[in-house]
């Protein structure tokens, strides 16, 4: 993305749609002057501080509309820049004439992301938080927009900010020891040395297993139905996603495969998966094998699981058994069948369903619902495009950092400690944006709608 920073730029950054109103932002040298030479001529001139200012803007016919005029004219702006935002009556085609007009009054029309990649520029965002304005966007629930939100006010940057620094310090003095090592002067000791470079890989490492341990990269929040086979699960699926995709029958072991479809409720998108019963299977039976095999994949990948349970049943010997291997802090158990009137009541804590009747669905969505933001909210610590690409920088850093640890137990000499740490300040630097290739603000900044 080659551009000219100093250019003045505009564009509509509210979203399409109906609203109360529609904003028309400009950035850049000229963004003031451009955005007053289209008001009446009689309305004052250039403005030397922030302020919010009633101008009117000719329209053709002799018309006109009044517009409040958010104006930065300093550097004390989201860009860094002179920075206008021209507030209108919400409506579409006054928003584009009022673009028109700014284009023919010398800006240029800004490209997806220009803004938030002028305020990175600017030293304003580091990448992550730039990552996480794309976060709050797209943001798909309330789990989702926190995590972005507190991504964007340096949740992530702060502590990849405080290991890198104190990395710094200690190549500043491994390397001044260096320098003077004819003059038998140490700067810091091995002892201290290998105790400061334990807590940054400590406090790296756990950024680490908490990246991994979740699986940021997919689009939507992933809930499995799992249960015994004959649980009423694929019919329950069917109910949830008012779908005919899964096969239902009596007889036991269906599903043969687990399907997934998406669905939203509240607004939220989720995945719905439906999985093969689990159970019992023998050596001879490679179908069967491959059967458990596929839903216990679908589990584990899942973010929240619901435990289906026929009420005739209940919690016999099978289902406590199939407790025991799923994961208790993303579990949700619902008993199904209970327009059948034949076994125990539910259990407390947990959920009754009818996928006949319709008992419980609505109480059911809203679970999942509920149970998907509390997960979001105390697991998840960064928008899944910054965890994807931070991960592998991560994983190298730390790999860096136990040799230094591995190599001032064995002796080894201060400059190959000092190289790792270079190393290690260098796959940091690149995940902050310290250090950037342009390809790489081309993917990231290209994903941006217009206007942001």
């Amino acid at each position: 993305m080659s551009l000219d920073l100093d250019q003045t730029i505009a564009a509509i950054s509210s979203a399409p749609g109906i609203a109360a109103r529609s904003i028309v932002r400009l950035s850049g040298r000229d963004a003031v002057a451009i955005a007053l030479s289209i008001t009446s001529p009689d309305q004052g001139v250039n403005p030397t501080r922030a302020e919010v200012t009633r101008r009117t803007i000719p329209l053709a016919g002799g018309r006109s509309i009044s517009a409040d005029y958010w104006i930065w004219p300093t550097e004390r702006s989201y860009t860094r820049q002179p920075q206008v935002e021209i507030h209108l009556p919400g409506s579409r085609p006054i928003a584009d004439g009022l673009l028109a007009k700014l284009r023919l009054h010398g800006a240029r029309l800004a490209q997806p992301g220009e803004f938030t990649m002028r305020a990175f520029l600017a030293g304003r965002l580091d990448l992550t938080q730039a990552e996480a304005v794309l976060g709050m966007i797209d943001a798909t629930g309330e789990g989702r927009f926190q995590s972005a939100l507190r991504q964007l006010a340096g949740g992530l940057s702060g502590p990849l900010q405080s290991a890198r620094s104190e990395l710094v310090e200690l190549l500043a003095l491994l390397e001044a020891g260096l320098d003077f090592a004819e003059e038998d002067i140490e700067f810091i000791t091995p002892e201290e040395l290998s105790g400061r470079i334990a807590r940054i890989r400590n406090c790296l490492g756990e950024l680490h297993d908490q990246i991994k341990s979740r699986t940021y990269g997919q689009a939507l929040p992933k809930v499995a139905l799992v249960g015994l086979p004959n649980a009423g699960k694929s019919t329950l699926f069917n109910a949830l996603t008012q779908s005919d995709d899964a096969i239902t029958s009596s007889q036991a072991g269906t599903t043969r495969d687990f399907i997934s479809r998406k669905v939203t409720w509240q607004g939220v998108d989720i995945e719905l998966i439906d999985t093969a019963g689990h159970e019992v299977t023998f050596e001879h039976d490679e179908l069967g094998k491959l059967m458990t095999e596929q839903t216990r994949f679908a589990t584990e990948e899942s973010d929240l699981c619901v435990l289906c349970i026929e009420r005739s049943s209940g919690w016999n010997d099978a289902v406590c058994a199939l407790r025991q291997h799923l994961p208790s802090d993303r579990l949700l158990v619902v008993f199904t069948k209970i327009d059948l009137n034949e076994g125990p009541a539910p259990t407390p804590g947990s959920l009754a369903t009818s996928a006949k009747t319709g008992e419980g669905l609505e109480l059911l969505e809203n679970s999942i619902l509920q149970r998907i933001e509390e997960l979001q909210l105390s697991t998840t610590q960064m928008v899944p495009e910054t965890a994807v690409r931070c991960l592998g920088a991560i994983t190298l850093t730390v790999g860096a950092l136990t040799t230094c640890e591995d190599g001032i137990s064995q002796g080894i000499s201060e400059e190959l400690v000092a190289s790792e740490i270079r190393f290690a300040i260098a796959q940091l630097a690149e995940v902050v944006g310290a250090v950037y290739a342009d390809d790489l603000l081309d993917v990231i900044f290209s994903r941006f709608c217009i206007g942001k």
